[in-house]
């Protein structure tokens, strides 16, 4: 028997891939991902369209990242590699981003030693924004918890003894919102959002599709941190700041207190890079 295939894709200019995989460690669901970080390893399911799913290990260095897949299908290769290149910001021009935020003290010294730090979104949209909304008004920790949970009782285990595949969002969207919240033990209102965000996926044209920030922003418990967080983590917007994220504030009064709104606004159009670069000071 032939062995996996392997795929290159090959960043943009330099690439942190250290930073990468600390974002990864940070959010790693049990259950859901395999992270090897000695390795540089992350193994999951990924939705490869048409309610497909393909097991995939990506071995990210400091050139790009290398994928492993058993699929000897073209087209499945075309989306794994396109998927990944989104997921870690391979294929984006640093230069202009590092000038401008190079040029801020703050930051200066961090892209001389550390060029290459990149977006990471490393999720697919609805999985994000479900997890996103588990995170609320929580710690880290207890929000990776409440989706170990989610993915355990709701999620599908084809190899038995690999990784799950997040629920899909029609399938989330039939349990109701009393089932939800005792199996991840949420309150019941942050259960009727987790359901409201699965129907409104249901509702669309899947979990590949991140839905426009006013739909988003209609779901019942949903607010300007969650949209902010999702349009940098799950959709394309290279200068979204959520600016009421806990760790940001801390991390930024520790640095600079007398950083200001007008000094965050100087980093536009890459207030994005600026948030990645500012969690990375804690990692």
């Amino acid at each position: 028997m032939s062995g996996p295939v392997r795929l290159r894709i090959d960043a943009a200019g330099p690439f942190d891939h250290a930073a990468a995989l600390a974002t990864l460690s940070a959010h790693a669901v049990e259950g859901l991902h395999r992270l090897d970080l000695e390795a540089g390893t992350f193994t999951r399911w990924v939705d490869v369209g048409e309610a497909e799913d393909v097991l995939v290990t990506v071995r990210l260095d400091a050139g790009g990242a290398e994928l492993s897949t058993s699929s000897r299908r073209e087209a499945v290769h075309a989306r794994l590699v396109a998927h990944t290149t989104h997921w870690f910001g391979l294929a984006a021009d640093l230069e202009p981003v590092d000038a401008l935020l190079g040029a801020d003290p703050l930051f200066a010294e961090q892209v001389r030693e550390r060029p290459g730090v990149r977006l990471v979104r490393f999720r697919p949209p609805f999985e994000a924004v479900v997890s996103t909304v588990l995170g609320q008004q929580v710690s880290l920790a207890a929000g990776r918890l409440f989706a170990a949970r989610l993915v355990a009782a709701f999620g599908t285990d084809p190899s038995a003894d690999g990784p799950r595949i997040f629920p899909r969002p029609s399938a989330l969207a039939a349990v109701p919102v009393e089932e939800l919240r005792a199996a991840i033990r949420l309150t019941g209102s942050r259960a009727r959002t987790v359901h409201e965000v699965a129907e409104l996926f249901a509702e669309q044209d899947g979990p590949a599709v991140l839905p426009e920030r006013s739909e988003l922003a209609g779901v019942h418990g949903i607010g300007a941190w969650t949209l902010d967080h999702l349009a940098l983590r799950a959709g394309t917007d290279a200068d979204a700041y959520p600016a009421g994220d806990a760790v940001l504030r801390r991390t930024l009064a520790a640095l600079d207190p007398s950083a200001d709104a007008a000094r965050i606004a100087s980093w536009c159009p890459y207030r994005g890079y600026a948030a990645t670069r500012l969690w990375a000071f804690g990692r």
